[in-house]
């Protein structure tokens, strides 16, 4: 799986700007994956999806997100 960060955001707790990790799922089950981030300041912007491939090749992906930050 390969995840990021929102742009724009700054990561907490260890956290990376971008990263990439395997986790084997069996059929019909899900895996949470949590990371954390804030915004230092307010604006729009963008969270791309996140990324699931097999054998090198993607298989899933979530929806990109637009994300209205506010004082």
């Amino acid at each position: 799986m390969l995840y990021q960060i929102p742009e724009g955001a700054l990561p907490l707790r260890q956290t990376k700007y971008i990263k990439s990790q395997h986790i084997s799922l069996l059929p019909y089950t899900t895996e949470k994956v949590v990371f954390y981030f804030y915004f230092p300041t307010a604006g729009k912007y963008y969270h791309f999806p996140s990324n699931i491939s097999v054998d090198g090749v993607v298989t899933a992906r979530g929806g990109a997100n637009e994300i209205i930050v506010v004082d």
